[in-house]
């Protein structure tokens, strides 16, 4: 039982660490020696499983956010177009959601919005 849980965790380790953030193992690290006892501290290796599984979720969670600021820039302008538009014409009444929604689906879809936005989680492994 013991060799095979050692299987599994060899290349899950090494995916992991080779797809996490640099910077945020390295401010682990550093976290280390402040918040764990000396002992541990000095024992624990870069590439040990408790400094790279939260190094790899948290870089993981700084591309997610990265990519959904990106989506989310086009979108906010698109409201406040449509906001300003519809104040200039003097149609305080009308919901801006109303007309801003239909204009955000046809930008997703005129610029195939799911494959930019697959190719730009796939390439977050890749580079």
């Amino acid at each position: 039982m013991q060799t095979s849980v050692n299987h599994l965790v060899g290349p899950l380790q090494r995916f992991m660490a080779h797809n996490a953030n640099p910077d945020v193992q390295t401010h682990l690290m550093g976290n280390t020696v402040q918040l764990w006892p000396r002992e541990m501290s000095e024992q624990v290796d870069k590439d040990d499983l408790l400094i790279v599984i939260p190094a790899f979720m948290l870089s993981e969670l700084q591309a997610g956010l990265q990519i959904g600021f990106l989506i989310y820039i086009p979108f906010i302008v698109i409201d406040l177009i449509v906001s300003n538009l519809l104040l200039a014409l003097g149609m305080q009444m009308v919901s801006p959601m109303t007309i801003s929604l239909p204009l955000k689906i046809l930008l997703f879809v005129l610029v195939d919005g799911w494959s930019r936005l697959l190719d730009a989680l796939f390439y977050t492994y890749v580079i």
